[in-house]
């Protein structure tokens, strides 16, 4: 799963590359939004800039969004890691917090 993770996370990055770009075009992208991971004991917390976006369950490798930092809301699955990309990751970054 780390080569699938490492993936997910380069697609998630640049697939907001473009909107960030020109919203923001005197920001360095890659410095202001990096995009990591957070491994922890029972879940993968996927962080955007210094914030947390998304979780990723170890053990079934469903992916989350977060209620609070480190906390799965588990009424919002996503999706499982193999199937996600990272334009759905970008895309409903803002909509699934609803």
């Amino acid at each position: 799963m780390n080569e699938r993770l490492q993936e997910l996370l380069k697609e998630w990055h640049e697939a907001g590359r473009a909107d960030f770009e020109q919203r923001c075009p005197s920001l360095d992208y890659d410095t202001y939004s990096p995009k990591r991971a957070v491994i922890k004991r029972k879940y993968i917390y996927l962080d955007d800039g210094s914030s947390g976006a998304w979780i990723l369950e170890h053990a079934t490798g469903n992916i989350y969004n977060m209620t609070a930092y480190g906390v799965p809301d588990r009424r919002k699955h996503l999706g499982h890691v193999d199937t996600i990309t990272g334009a759905d990751l970008h895309r409903l970054r803002w909509w699934y917090r609803r």
